[in-house]
């Protein structure tokens, strides 16, 4: 029962340090509210349209104007610009007035008539990956679709029905299939773990700032106290306040957020909430022990924000994790996010359930456990080491 009052203590003891203080409270009330929707809302479209291009056509025949027709109909591509001068295409291309330039061939109309192959050169500007994956497969898709019309005309012209000329026509014929994605929205899969980041990175720094304050005010000796010199009991009463509120943020980002974003959360609420309170517990036993380093505030809030890209990174989430240097790999299995972010997609937007996600539970489980046990041994050590004044 006593051990339960310490808790409680703390508890509010903790309440009572965000409640006056700024810095805390804008890091752990005001920045979670804020940036959430502030960055999510840069990917609410989440689907490119009107990606700008140009065209050269050096035919200038009906049947040129007409590919050009359907190119600006696809609702990818916007055509802004005609071009006079096969010169203006790199002009264009270097100031990035557009994302890439068609070159349809002079002689276009009179080849296809003839049943000529014709090859329309596209150039794009590929040091952003997404205008020019975007960009490459609608104007496929539109060509693809002009040469099975020009094929259709060919084989009606041969006396085939129309239903058999189309058969023809594509003799080989695929069948894609966009699964959990459909509209293969760029946002649908980056929104959920921005909502992450800005849990982990607000978590992160206003316990880390929370622990340094410790140091800064000289009040460990406090801790301590109420603690009965219990390191447990010390850790307990700092996790618990952070784990209610940030497990309510969770909530609150994976119901309203996604709902604003219009995704739709099609998985297990279980396997997500037990997720989420492993990752909480396991951010905030790493901010207790690092926050517990540095003497000041500002100094850990420094450090700390420095982290939240690396740590991103070696996720494995924005590039692929088989993809990372060794070394890379390693630290990332050694980050709570990384499982959790490997199982998050698959449980928002894939339907998974826990028994889907277990290796990925197993292995934030275990880095949980192993966090929080650091963190209770360094907070003991820390109440016992004579280079400490209280």
């Amino acid at each position: 029962m006593n051990k339960f009052k310490s808790i409680i203590k703390i508890i509010k003891r903790e309440v009572g340090w965000i409640s006056s203080d700024l810095d805390l409270a804008a890091m752990l009330i005001a920045a979670p509210l804020f940036y959430s929707f502030f960055y999510g809302t840069m990917y609410m479209n989440k689907i490119e349209t009107e990606v700008p291009i140009a065209v050269y056509d050096e035919d200038r025949s009906n049947d040129s104007y007409q590919f050009v027709n359907d190119l600006n109909a696809n609702a990818l591509i916007n055509v802004k610009v005609i071009l006079n001068n096969p010169d203006e295409m790199k002009e264009k291309l270097i100031n990035e007035e557009v994302q890439g330039v068609i070159y349809i061939p002079k002689n276009f109309s009179s080849d296809l008539k003839y049943n000529r192959s014709v090859t329309v050169k596209t150039f794009l500007i590929t040091h952003r990956f997404l205008h020019s994956n975007d960009l490459n497969k609608a104007i496929n898709e539109v060509a693809l679709h002009k040469g099975e019309q020009i094929r259709i005309q060919y084989f009606n012209s041969k006396s085939f029905s129309y239903e058999q000329a189309k058969e023809l026509s594509t003799p080989l014929k695929d069948d894609t299939r966009m699964l959990f994605n459909p509209s293969e929205s760029y946002g649908d899969f980056l929104i959920p773990a921005i909502l992450v980041l800005v849990l982990q990175q607000t978590l992160f720094m206003g316990l880390g700032q929370s622990m340094a304050k410790e140091n800064q005010t000289k009040k460990f000796i406090e801790l301590k106290n109420l603690s009965a010199n219990n390191s447990l009991i010390t850790i307990a009463g700092k996790i618990i306040f952070y784990l209610t509120l940030y497990f309510a943020y969770s909530i609150l980002f994976f119901s309203i957020h996604l709902s604003v974003f219009k995704i739709e959360f099609k998985g297990s609420y279980l396997a997500f909430l037990l997720m989420s309170v492993l990752l909480i517990i396991s951010i905030s036993s790493l901010a207790l022990i690092i926050g517990s380093f540095f003497s000041k505030k500002v100094h850990a809030l420094i450090l700390i924000s420095f982290t939240t890209f690396p740590l991103f990174f070696f996720t494995g989430y924005s590039w692929p994790k088989f993809a990372l240097p060794l070394v890379a790999q390693i630290i990332g299995y050694l980050i709570p996010t990384t499982p959790y972010l490997q199982s998050l997609n698959r449980v928002v937007l894939m339907g998974a359930e826990l028994k889907h996600i277990l290796p990925e539970f197993l292995h934030i489980l275990f880095l949980t456990i192993t966090y929080f046990l650091l963190a209770v041994r360094f907070i003991q050590r820390k109440y016992f080491r004579e280079e400490i004044t209280f």
